[in-house]
Order: structure tokens, then C-alpha cells, then sequence
């Protein structure tokens, strides 16, 4: 370039807006139309991952059964990169708008309960969507923030709008809301050594999101929406806080039978507190381990010898990681795990379990059938289905019948035997890592049939006795470390 001569880059392009073709039955709010005539005049990717501002009909596609009712209430206005959809939704009564995701992958969810929320979420990167949160097109949110305080734009005091539940309708639940009383969760002795904001977080682990408590820390404590329901097809939502140092995930699929899933429409459900992460912005040190913590042995030193080992992913044999676990209500059910592997990380759970047939099917059964007479199988876990198991030992019932009356969530790891090498070995091979799978493993027995997906499957109809004779030589090679001579 010579001496003196500036370089003229071409302007960068702004986002896209066309709000004025609403869909017939529907009205432009004028606050989108005010802020879409900003949103025009900003640079692309300034405000999130997104081409414009756009009033659209709802596709039909998304969901044809629902598609009269969605369209009655809802139009698009912003369409994200995945093919995912904001929308305006007419709750009802004298509820303004409300913001509502639909998913690519079917997935939906409340964005906010007023088109004046949504923006202020948006202008903060809270709104729980990753193309708009993503602090690499963030630039313009203080903008955005600025241009809502000069328009004097604040949020009105609604009620909450759960769009995941209004989509069901009148749909009633296919399963009653379960009977059993929640744990009382009575605190082991090292919760009272927990700093004040670490206890309590663990105080509400566990509870339902409509407990009192849980309402008062997210929406007090944290400052934070609290979902008012997970669905099939998003069955957990993050709560992060990362200036108070905590992460929550609320889910209703907790893998532990104190634990069942509470419907509250056909498709929707009451989640629990399942799990929160601790960071070091939470401002005290957790069981009195420094944060900044270099080593394993300064972790040891205040601890003592880890409680055990683990691999840094599912799929590693070498146990490097160190880790100090402890209950934190006598029952069990919930717990403190504290890791070492290069920095201190700290986690409290319910201690669910994992899935390893999530949908059973004749391979499911098969295997239960072989695990109950080769020992592999943890019969305590089935204290109202003992004459059941004892048939199944003497091979008068099949193993699909235990599957079929005990296990209506599929089978957990936790059904299996506690021992470490055996859940690493079972999680590996019903979910195919690490060269071992099981419908390998059943194909090589009795061939394979192509499924209506194209997938390959075992060629197996039942699980008969005869059926489970014929895998035994593959899967006692398989099990042979496990199986008590």
C-alpha cells in the first residue's frame, strides 16, 4: 500500500429485518417494531449467531398435530443458525406475549414471559441460547443494554408462562404423579463443615423445582429464572451463576428410585435439583481445600488418602484422577465428590445411576436372564420381585419378565453388581466404546438382520433359555473376570 493511502474495507453488513408481513391474526408489537428498526442499523454478529429479525407463520412441519394451535398462537420472529425458532406466543387472558424456543432437534422451552424480559436477557447473555449468549458475537449487548434504559424499557410483573406445558393442552399425564413421599434428606455430619454458601447449595440438591426452597435460592440467591418444567425432548436445563460460583442442572431423569419422574402434562414434567458445581468465585473454600491447590498432596494433606481413582473420560482404562467422595444425608442419596486432576473441581449430586438400556429390547432381556444366573446381577434391587428372580434361576421365566415388571426406566448400572471394573465394562459395552458392544458381541451368535432404521441387529425374536445356552460361551469370555466360580 503506498505512503498515505488508507485502505477502504467494505462495510460490514447489518442484520437483516423484515417485521412488517406479520401472519394473518397476528399483531406487531411496537416494541419489536422499535427494536427491529435498531437491530437493522447493527453490525452482523454483533448482537449473536442469527441473520435478522423476521415475522414468520410457524412451519406446520415442526409439529402437524400441533401446527393449527402454534399457528393461532404463535408466529417466528428470529430464526437461528441450527434451524431452531424464536416466538412470540399469546398465552392467554390478559398476558402480554411471551418468548418461546422451538428447537431444531424438538426441543421447547420459555425464553422469557414478555417481549421486555427477552430483551433484557438478550442484553445481558442470559437468555439460555447459545447463538445469542455466545460471548464471541456479544459486542453489541452493553448497546442493546443502553438503548433499552434510554427507551425506558423494563419487564412487567407476570406470571410464568411454561410453553412446554401450554403446547400439551388439555393432554392429561399417562403416568399418575408417584405416591412415595420425598426423602427427608437428614444431613450427615459434613454438611455442618460445609462454608455457608456451599450448604446452602447442598440444601436444595435434590428437591423439586416447585419446592419453596428451591424458588427462594434460584430466584433470590442466584438472581436466576427457574424452569417450570423439562420435557421428553429436553429432560434437563443449566442454571449457571458464574459470578456466585455455582452451576445447577434441574432434570425429572434421575436414575434412582427415590427419585421418579413427576409429571405435570402429557409431555412435561416437575424436574429435581440433580446436580451443582462449586467454583472458586463462590468465595470459601469447600472442606478447607485451597482452590488454588497445585498438587494431589496438598489436596491429601488436608483430606487424606483419596477415596479412589477414576479415569478422566468413559472410554480411558488408566485411573488418574483422584477423588474424595462423601454422603451428605445418611439415606445416601445425595453426595459431595471432590477431584483432583490439575485443579480442584467439586461436585454435589443425586446419586443416580447409568443407563445402559434405556429402551430394552429382546437383547435386554437376554442378558438379564444370563446376569441372574451368573451372579452379575444385584438382586437387593429388587426386594418385591425376589419369587420372580428365584423362578428366573431355575429358568422357569425369562429374563425379559424382570425387565417387563422391574424395570420400567430400562436397566441402570446400578442394577448390576458394585464393583468398579464391572460397571466400567457393561457402561463400555451397551454403548459400544472401546471395541466392545453387546449387539457385536450377538450377531456373532446369531447373525444379523437389518432393523427398520437400516441399523444391524441380532438376529434374536426371544429370549428364550435356548437363546441364552447359545451366547453363554461368548459372554462368560466376555464376563469371565466377574463371574464367581
Amino acid at each position: 500500500m503506498l505512503p498515505g493511502r488508507r485502505l477502504n474495507r467494505p462495510p460490514m453488513p447489518k442484520y437483516t429485518v423484515n417485521l412488517s408481513d406479520v401472519p394473518e391474526g397476528h399483531e406487531l408489537p411496537p416494541l419489536l417494531q422499535k427494536v427491529g428498526a435498531w437491530v437493522g442499523k447493527q453490525d452482523h454478529g454483533t448482537l449473536g449467531w442469527f441473520d435478522g429479525l423476521v415475522a414468520e407463520a410457524v412451519p406446520k412441519e415442526w409439529s402437524p398435530e400441533k401446527a393449527d394451535r402454534l399457528r393461532a398462537a404463535a408466529f417466528s420472529f428470529l430464526s437461528l443458525a441450527d434451524g431452531s425458532l424464536l416466538l412470540l406466543v399469546k398465552p392467554g387472558g390478559k398476558a402480554p406475549p411471551a418468548v418461546a424456543l422451538l428447537g431444531s432437534e424438538g426441543e421447547t422451552q420459555t425464553v422469557a414471559n414478555s417481549l421486555e424480559e427477552f430483551l433484557a436477557l438478550w442484553s445481558q447473555g442470559e437468555t439460555d441460547i447459545h447463538d445469542l449468549d455466545d460471548e464471541e458475537a456479544g459486542d453489541g449487548r452493553e448497546a442493546l443494554a443502553a438503548w433499552l434504559k434510554k427507551n425506558k424499557i423494563k419487564a412487567p410483573k407476570v406470571a410464568e408462562f411454561d410453553f412446554s406445558a401450554w403446547l400439551d393442552g388439555d393432554e392429561k399425564p399417562a403416568a399418575s404423579r408417584p405416591a412415595t413421599a420425598a426423602p427427608a434428606f437428614k444431613p450427615t455430619d459434613i454438611m455442618a463443615k460445609l462454608g455457608p454458601k456451599t450448604r446452602k447449595v447442598a440444601s436444595v440438591l435434590g428437591r423439586r423445582a416447585d419446592a419453596p426452597e428451591v424458588i427462594t435460592y434460584v430466584t433470590e440467591g442466584l438472581g436466576k429464572k427457574l424452569p417450570a418444567s423439562t420435557s421428553e425432548n429436553k429432560d434437563s436445563v443449566n442454571i449457571s451463576a458464574p459470578k456466585q460460583g455455582v452451576e445447577l442442572v434441574l432434570s425429572h431423569d434421575i436414575l434412582h428410585d427415590a427419585f421418579p419422574p413427576v409429571p405435570k402434562t402429557a409431555k412435561t414434567f416437575i424436574p429435581y435439583v440433580s446436580t451443582a458445581w462449586v467454583r472458586a468465585a463462590v468465595g470459601e473454600d469447600v472442606l478447607g481445600v485451597p482452590w488454588k491447590a497445585k498438587s494431589e498432596a496438598e489436596v491429601t494433606k488436608v483430606l487424606g488418602p483419596p477415596t479412589g481413582r477414576k479415569a478422566s473420560f468413559a472410554d480411558e482404562d488408566e485411573l488418574t484422577v483422584a477423588f474424595w467422595l462423601y454422603p451428605l444425608d445418611t439415606e445416601g442419596l445425595l453426595e459431595l465428590e471432590l477431584e483432583f486432576d490439575d485443579l480442584v473441581t467439586v461436585t454435589l449430586s443425586v446419586k443416580g445411576s447409568g443407563d445402559l438400556a434405556r429402551y430394552p429390547d429382546v437383547t435386554t432381556g437376554l442378558f438379564v436372564g444370563y446376569a441372574v444366573t451368573r451372579g452379575l446381577l444385584d438382586t437387593s434391587r429388587f426386594p418385591a420381585h425376589q419369587a420372580l428372580l428365584a423362578k428366573i434361576a431355575r429358568r422357569e421365566a425369562q429374563g425379559s419378565e424382570l425387565v417387563k415388571q422391574a424395570m420400567p426406566r430400562g436397566l441402570w448400572t446400578s442394577h448390576l453388581r458394585d464393583e468398579p471394573a464391572l460397571q466400567t465394562l457393561l457402561w463400555r459395552w451397551f454403548h459400544n466404546l472401546n471395541d466392545v458392544w453387546i449387539k457385536k458381541d450377538l450377531i456373532k451368535v446369531f447373525g444379523k438382520r437389518a432393523t427398520e432404521s437400516g441399523h444391524d441387529a441380532p438376529k434374536l425374536a426371544d429370549d428364550t433359555w435356548d437363546a441364552v445356552d447359545k451366547a453363554a460361551p461368548v459372554l462368560d469370555k466376555r464376563f469371565a473376570a466377574f463371574i464367581k466360580k
